[in-house]
């Protein structure tokens, strides 16, 4: 079953300052891993200074107002409150990512192992936030919002297949927040899943994460079927109608 340890408890320092201006009912909660290597405690009781040394190095060496994660999971299904709900993040890279997602954070690096009490941790925060922090259903990765490995192959396989949904049920992946637009080449981790999809229903395109003049012509050719504006930019309604595809081949 799993366990919240609060603020107090985990020895947390109080913030220089922090901002209630956030909207995630506009977004969701985004998945986090600590980094590379091998970083998970097997002891639990070492977990509670792994997140007082987050917050330290976040507070002392990035200089940021607090930790920067909305909670912290760990191995052992204990749920670390971090800054907690209704507080902006200072975590997913992106201005719309820290006002829009959450952003729960798995206390492992790329080569631990991912144990179903980290899962289940998880799911839990992802619950609570839904229910009491006012979040969206969709859930993403770090690597959603820009450039970067986190949160590691291992785990965001499980953010892509629903198996950190608390409803058990996976879905389409969300709007990532930015306009794909050419010229120039627009560039973005986003770009390569949505091309995946297109290459799926039926419009042939490398998965490159640069959005360029083969992409948008795929994109013109897609909102001119789907009576779509045809601008050639794949914005939100662009997004959610290439991903409805995926829907309507598995029913």
């Amino acid at each position: 079953m799993t366990t919240f340890v609060t603020r107090s408890q985990w020895g947390a320092r109080a913030p220089r300052s922090v901002s209630n201006n956030i909207t995630p009912q506009n977004g969701g909660v985004t998945v986090h891993y600590v980094g590379a290597g091998n970083v998970a405690r097997p002891n639990h009781a070492d977990c509670a200074a792994q997140v007082r040394g987050i917050q330290n190095y976040h507070m002392d060496t990035n200089g940021w107002s607090d930790i920067a994660y909305t909670h912290m999971v760990c191995q052992h299904d204990y749920i670390f409150v971090a800054r907690g709900p209704h507080v902006r993040t200072a975590a997913n890279g992106t201005t719309s990512g820290n006002q829009n997602w959450y952003a729960v954070c798995a206390l492992v690096g790329a080569a631990d192992s991912l144990t179903e009490g980290l899962t289940t941790a998880i799911k839990s925060a992802i619950s609570s936030l839904r229910s009491g922090g006012n979040a969206a259903d969709p859930i993403n990765g770090h690597r959603d919002h820009l450039a970067t490995s986190c949160p590691g192959d291992p785990l965001y396989a499980k953010v892509q297949d629903g198996s950190l949904n608390p409803d058990g049920t996976p879905g389409p992946p969300p709007w990532p927040g930015v306009y794909f637009t050419y010229p120039p080449t627009f560039h973005h981790p986003a770009v390569a899943t949505w091309q995946q999809q297109m290459t799926a229903i039926g419009y042939p395109l490398s998965a490159d994460a640069a959005y360029g003049p083969a992409s948008k012509e795929a994109c013109l050719s897609f909102q001119h079927a789907e009576g779509l504006t045809e601008d050639g930019i794949v914005g939100p309604a662009t997004w959610n109608a290439t991903f409805a595809q995926q829907a309507l081949s598995t029913q």
